[in-house]
This record gives C-alpha cells, sequence and structure tokens, in this order.
C-alpha cells in the first residue's frame, strides 16, 4: 500500500516585484503563511507540442478539438493557469522543469537534436531534491527525456540528474511511435509497443511498486511528429486510413487522433492506480510549447506556433487537480511560468527551495502553491519570460520575451524589438513601437521588461 497523507494547509498570497524570482523570494512566500505540508505523490504529465489553441479547457476558437475527457475532467476537478508559459522548444521548458532556471542560465535555448548543449551535470535536478533524506520520495521518469548528450551522460543522464528509474526514449524525436529505441536505467533495447502506451505501462508498473511517497514523470512523445494513425482502440477517428496521402491532406485529424490517444492513456494511467494511491495524488498536466505550425488552429498569424516567441509558441495548457486543492475549475488569469513547477513541487512535497538550493545559485521558479489552495490569492509573479537561441537556430525567433500577462517585449537576437498589447491584439501584429505608447504605463513596462532582460543576455 503506497504511503499516503492528506495536505492542510492555509495560503496567503503576495504582490512580487517586477524580477524578483529567486529563491528568498520562496522563503517570504513561505513565511507569511502557515504551511507544514506533509509528503503527497506527485505526478507530472507532459504532452509533446500542445499549445492552448489544441487543448481542452481553454476557450480558443477552433475548427475541430480533439475529445479530451481526461482532461477535462481533471480541469474541471482543478485548478486551470490561463496564462501559462513554457519555451518555444521542448528541451529549454524541460531544463527549466528540472533546474527552475531560464534557459539563459542553463545554457540549453534550443532542441537538443539542433547541435544545442543540454544542462550540466553541475546543475542540481528537481528528482536530486526530492530523493534527499529529509523528503524521502522515489522518483520516476517515463517517456521522452531529450536533455541528454555526449557531455552529461546522454542514456544514463535521467539517472544521473536523480531519477531512480528512467524508461523511455532519450532522443526527442521518434522515426516510428511502433518500432523505437527505448531506454531503462542506460540500457537500449528496440521495443514494438506502442509509444504512448507503453510509457504508460512503464509509469504504471513502477508506481505499483512503490511503498513510500513518489513523483513521476510521465512524458508523452505524441501528438509530436511523426503524424500517424494510432491504435484504433485509443482514438475515435475511424475515417482515416493511415497512407502518407491522407496524412499529408488531413494532417490535423492525425494530430488530434494522436492527442485523443494521449487522453485515452491518461484515463488508463489515472483509473489503473489503486483508490487510495488516486485518493492521494496530485497530478500536474502540461504542454511543453506550442502547436506545431502545420496543425495550429489559434488566432496566430503564420510564424507565430512553435519555435516562436509569439503567443502561439509560449501559451501552453497547464492544470493543477489533487486532494486538499481547490476544485471545481478554478481559473488563474494571473502570467505563470512551467518552470515554477521546480518550486511548487519542492513545496507540494514539504521542502524548501533555499534549504535544499545554494545560496549561490539563482533560481526563477516560483511556487504556485497559493493558487491552489487560497481562492483570493493575490499575484505571485510579475512577468513571465521566455528565451530561444543555441545550436544553429540564429533565424528570426531566436530571442527573448518578456510579459506582465498583457504588454509583451519580444527582442530578437537581430536586434529588432516588437512590443505588443495583448488585450486588443491577440494576433501580435501591431507594433507599438512603431505605432506609438498608448500611455505612460505602457512605456514604464517597455523600459521595466528591457531592463529585466538585459540581465539576462543569451548569445
Amino acid at each position: 500500500m503506497p504511503w499516503v497523507s492528506l495536505l492542510s494547509v492555509a495560503l496567503l498570497g503576495c504582490e512580487p516585484e517586477v524580477g524578483t524570482n529567486l529563491a528568498s523570494r520562496q522563503d517570504d512566500s513561505r513565511s507569511a503563511r502557515s504551511l507544514e505540508p506533509a509528503p503527497m505523490n506527485i505526478l507530472l504529465i507532459v504532452s509533446d507540442d500542445v499549445g492552448t489553441d489544441q487543448s481542452a479547457c481553454y476557450s480558443y476558437p477552433a475548427a475541430t478539438r480533439a475529445p479530451q475527457p481526461n482532461i477535462e475532467r481533471l480541469c474541471n476537478n482543478g485548478v486551470a493557469f490561463d496564462q501559462a508559459w513554457s519555451s518555444p522548444y521542448c528541451s529549454p521548458t524541460r531544463a527549466g522543469l528540472f533546474t527552475g532556471r531560464y534557459a539563459s542560465r542553463t545554457g540549453v535555448g534550443s532542441p537538443l537534436n539542433t547541435g544545442a548543449p543540454g544542462p550540466s551535470l553541475d546543475e542540481l535536478g528537481l528528482p536530486q531534491i526530492l530523493g534527499e533524506a529529509d523528503l524521502g520520495y522515489a522518483t520516476g521518469a517515463f517517456g521522452k527525456w531529450h536533455l541528454g548528450d555526449a557531455d552529461n551522460g546522454l542514456a544514463n543522464h535521467p539517472n544521473l540528474m536523480g531519477f531512480d528509474q528512467y524508461a523511455g526514449a532519450i532522443n526527442g524525436h521518434l522515426e516510428d511511435f511502433y518500432e523505437w529505441s527505448r531506454v531503462e536505467n542506460g540500457v537500449e533495447a528496440t521495443v514494438t509497443d506502442y509509444a504512448t502506451t507503453r510509457t504508460v505501462d512503464d509509469a504504471l508498473d513502477w508506481i505499483e511498486e512503490q511503498e513510500g511517497p513518489w513523483f513521476a514523470y510521465v512524458s508523452f512523445h505524441a501528438p509530436h511528429t511523426p503524424l500517424h494513425l494510432p491504435p484504433a482502440d485509443l482514438h475515435s477517428y475511424d475515417d482515416l486510413t493511415g497512407e502518407s496521402d491522407d496524412i499529408d491532406d488531413r494532417p490535423d485529424e492525425y494530430y488530434q487522433a494522436m492527442l485523443e490517444s494521449v487522453d485515452t492513456e491518461i484515463g488508463r494511467l489515472l483509473a489503473s492506480m489503486d483508490d487510495v494511491t488516486r485518493a492521494h495524488t496530485v497530478i500536474i498536466y502540461m504542454g511543453d510549447n506550442g502547436t506545431e505550425a502545420r496543425v495550429n488552429q489559434g488566432t496566430y498569424l503564420p510564424g507565430k506556433a512553435k519555435g516562436s516567441l509569439y503567443q502561439g509558441g509560449v501559451q501552453v495548457p497547464l492544470i493543477i487537480a489533487g486532494p486538499g486543492l481547490l476544485t471545481g475549475g478554478k481559473r488563474i488569469r494571473h502570467p505563470v511560468n512551467t518552470l515554477d513547477l521546480f518550486a511548487t513541487i519542492i513545496e507540494l512535497a514539504g521542502g524548501r527551495v533555499s534549504a535544499s538550493v545554494p545560496a549561490e545559485t539563482t533560481i526563477d521558479s516560483i511556487s504556485l502553491l497559493p493558487y491552489l489552495y487560497d481562492p483570493r490569492a493575490k499575484r505571485q509573479r510579475a512577468t513571465v519570460v521566455s528565451e530561444v537561441f543555441g545550436g544553429p537556430i540564429r533565424d528570426e525567433n531566436a530571442g527573448q520575451t518578456v510579459s506582465d500577462g498583457r504588454y509583451k517585449l519580444v527582442r530578437k537576437l537581430t536586434g529588432t524589438e516588437y512590443f505588443y498589447d495583448l488585450d486588443g491584439d491577440s494576433s501580435e501584429s501591431t507594433n507599438l513601437l512603431v505605432t506609438g505608447f498608448p500611455g505612460t504605463k505602457s512605456e514604464l513596462l517597455y523600459d521595466e521588461f528591457s531592463a529585466l532582460l538585459d540581465e539576462l543576455p543569451i548569445d
């Protein structure tokens, strides 16, 4: 029987200053609350290449959207974040999740398959912190990794970062979801199980063995390309042939069939847990970056989907549900970053960022716990930042962006800048640096945003 205990906490939020997002901020936040959380099981689920335009629970106009009843159920029973930002690509987002640090600090600014580096072994990883004696979590990672390179252990990198168990594909891209190279704790072998299903099988096998509190990272490759026809029992798109010509003609339907297959397997993952385990597990669901341009259904202009610094590249679903948390489909409109899960998970596990991370290490993660427990929680983060750089990514996408949830500055490595009012310009088509600032506040925010990015230099 897995170890369990109920959370019982009361949280009060506080308004941060622009850019005050270091470990000391976490101590200030915690000291304002009476907080003695007991350890809970924590399940972090990541879908690949899923922006808010294709996600359940987000009201973006779309011609069609994949059935996602299990994700909708999480949303309706928990807390959904309307302005969650990730990095424009998968590897930087994942590095941020595990280090709580911006890409400009870790050096992971683009996908590893482009020639960019993975995170150094000197970076302190979330699973290392959770596995420490005072927290005592078992840690397992399953599915896509995409953080290992020749300098940090490659196939052994998940374990070197601190995971007790890893089973999945080290690389970020599967050539074939039905025949692929699976690594288990550094040992590689070819398997012919459907990748989405095998990821859940591996996670369930490990969860069932646990006797104490655990953290499981379940990272699906789907619905990342290659677009294909999933097994028929995982989706409802019964008129797809799976032939290459049909895929080329109807990419949206194949993408959505893959996304529905992820939702189906999430349902199996949750339903297969025994009642006690499920009742004492916090579930976090997110996308790792925006939807690929070919199947993006948002209101974004061409070139402003996955891989870009625009909303279509960085705005992703983020849903958190679990015992003792706010219920009833609570919506959070304040901006947050997916790397905030680093601090959030540490606090859910009963830890403290400042107690776990050396004082000289800058942490950009801010705990989301106030939003999860207090319906009146104030804004926790003044700004969100996203970055893309490194490797051969020197095209028009490379650069940084910062926003307070309404105004947004995009600074390209080419030196070009764009400043948008997202409230009236969701497609990011009117550059206020050209048309003129609409008021003193917007001009002051531009100065603040510019100064913040000056403190985060990238090459």
